[in-house]
């Protein structure tokens, strides 16, 4: 069920990474990413480290919609080099976080980070269809993963009551679940990137 307004709004950068910050993380994440990008192939690599802060900031853009005070348990689904997983893990300290990353390399890139920056989230090396979960979850993220009716409908499926799923994307299927609301909103930084949106679903019933 959509909700009947979208909203449009405007964030800068800066402002974002210094309301988040926590002792300078962020950066350190930023360095880490781009030492592991040279081994393996996490962002593409013409992605410019102005560019990777832009998509650091632009990972807890949808908390300026939200009001989480805590985050028990935090799932993210397809986790690639880790955006927005960690910057969230950095910005929000859930009490458990679970990456899901089928590819190998990739997740042996996450540990390696994950290690640095003395963050422990578990992380598992199969696909999320594939995934018997025994709990739910307060906060669910995808980005650059393609959310078709099934694997919406399995995030629903652990998703606690009144919790929330993030989608980095414009959500206009007509397919969403009975026992979810959405609301999708288009946002600029101020720079010359062109506008983007999320999509924020929350479970109703």
């Amino acid at each position: 069920m959509a909700d009947s307004e979208s909203s449009f709004f405007e964030v800068k950068i800066e402002d974002l990474l210094k309301k988040h910050s926590r002792d300078g993380r962020f950066q350190d994440y930023l360095s880490l990413l781009t030492l592991e990008n040279e081994k393996t192939n996490l962002v593409s690599r013409e992605t410019s480290a102005s560019d990777l802060k832009r998509l650091i900031a632009e990972s807890l853009v949808p908390f300026e919609k939200l009001d989480l005070e805590t985050v028990n348990r935090y799932l993210d689904i397809g986790t690639g080099g880790g955006l927005p997983a960690i910057p969230i893990i950095l910005a929000l300290n859930p009490a458990q976080s679970l990456l899901i990353e089928r590819r190998n390399k990739k997740a042996s890139a996450l540990r390696r980070i994950s290690l640095e920056l003395k963050i422990k989230p578990s992380i598992i090396e199969q696909t999320f269809e594939d995934i018997d979960f025994d709990k739910s979850f307060d906060l669910i993220t995808v980005r650059l993963v393609r959310l078709s009716g099934p694997i919406l409908k399995k995030i629903s499926e652990i998703l606690s009551y009144s919790a929330v799923f993030i989608y980095y994307g414009a959500f206009g299927s007509d397919k969403c679940p009975p026992e979810l609301s959405y609301t999708v909103y288009a946002y600029a930084t101020g720079d010359d990137s062109p506008a983007k949106a999320f999509t924020i679903f929350k479970k109703i019933q």
